[in-house]
């Protein structure tokens, strides 16, 4: 994924420019384009159906192991969509922030994190639909990696995970996608993590058999040569992710677990084929249409030793060797366009290298943060 980023706490002043997680709750796995809607003639579309949608969100974090308080808006964008006829676009405009539990959280106009990273149009893609089951996709496409997307509002918490953090955000490409019955298959020819190189294959292939369940299988191979970039130090790294979406009346539940693998490339300091581990289980409940609690837990760990000198040994942050399970609370409250979440988290880390670990001086193994989201969507 993207690079770490970092922390809020409760400033009210920051709750007016806030959004929140409307269509978070519920989520299926991050899927990086609006599924097109099918039709018997798409070339009889009369009329280009084009949709807006706006994003606007605040949030404040305090984390407990540096009495640092962050704030800052997470969202300020606009989507546009056309989703039927039998040529299709999207793109989303603006500003947005990657927060991330146990990680540093980045003002969002910083250089070199949120949206410096992947710019003010993260998203913009073209479709040609030719019939019912088949999806031609190209441009800068998100990924098709994971359980919980690039912006907060898409998201049951505000912060992401420790495996999202790994994973790819956004890519540029071209995408095949077809789906025919509980089946569906994709298949995209992209830059990978964002190298701006057309090298790297993506792919994501679902099975449906109800309404309420639907399994996934997502990857994504770069090549080994592939160099570090400003989204992530380790951009040759290969995904494997079993997804789960299954609901129970009002529970919705998303669980994945996730593979990491570097293959050893000793030009860019990748002395061995390193791994790593995430698993995560991802939770929803909606009591009532204004009032839902989502919560995520996960464990991570790399499959390095501690005195391993590789570059590419360390996939969490916190050291090779390292380990961590991580726990988000967040209940949300929805009033008509208007949403206002709440959001604990903590972070407790295994084995860690001295100084990379939480506080001032990287030797405490146990980070916690309290915060809040405000913000609206029309």
């Amino acid at each position: 994924m993207a690079m770490s980023l970092q922390k809020v706490c409760p400033t009210i002043a920051l709750a007016v420019l806030c959004l929140a997680a409307a269509p978070a709750l519920g989520q299926t796995p991050a899927a990086a384009l609006p599924s097109p809607t099918p039709s018997a003639s798409p070339t009889s579309a009369p009329i280009p159906n084009i949709t807006w949608q706006t994003n606007v969100s605040g949030y404040s974090f305090s984390t407990t192991d540096s009495n640092a308080t962050s704030a800052d808006f997470s969202n300020l964008m606009t989507t546009v969509t056309r989703n039927t006829g039998l040529f299709r676009f999207g793109a989303t405009i603006g500003g947005y922030a990657f927060p991330v539990v146990g990680q540093v959280l980045n003002p969002t106009l910083k250089t070199g994190s949120n949206t410096d990273l992947f710019g003010i149009v993260p998203v913009a893609y073209v479709q040609y639909v030719p019939t019912g089951s088949l999806t031609l996709s190209a441009g800068k496409l998100a990924t098709m990696i994971g359980q919980e997307s690039g912006f907060t509002w898409q998201n049951v918490n505000v912060q992401r995970g420790l495996g999202w953090n790994v994973e790819s955000t956004f890519s540029r490409g071209i995408r095949a996608t077809y789906v025919r019955g509980a089946f569906s298959g994709n298949l995209e020819y992209n830059d990978g993590f964002y190298s701006g190189r057309l090298n790297s294959l993506e792919g994501l292939f679902g099975w449906q058999p109800t309404a309420s369940t639907n399994v996934q299988f997502a990857f994504l191979v770069p090549p080994a040569k592939q160099g570090p970039n400003p989204t992530t130090n380790i951009a040759n790294k290969r995904l494997y992710d079993l997804m789960l979406t299954q609901t129970f009346g009002r529970l919705t539940l998303t669980p994945y677990l996730l593979w990491v693998d570097s293959p050893e490339n000793a030009a860019i300091g990748f002395n061995g084929d390193e791994r790593a581990f995430f698993g995560a289980a991802i939770a929803n409940y909606t009591f009532s249409p204004t009032w839902s609690v989502g919560a995520r837990y996960e464990s991570a760990s790399n499959r390095s030793v501690a005195t391993d000198t590789g570059a590419n040994a360390d996939f969490l942050g916190y050291g090779p060797g390292s380990s961590a399970s991580t726990i988000t609370v967040t209940p949300t409250y929805r009033a008509r366009h208007f949403v206002i979440r709440g959001e604990y988290s903590s972070v407790n880390l295994g084995q860690f290298t001295p100084g990379l670990g939480f506080g001032n001086a990287g030797l405490k193994s146990v980070q916690s943060r309290l915060g809040i989201e405000i913000g609206a969507q029309f």
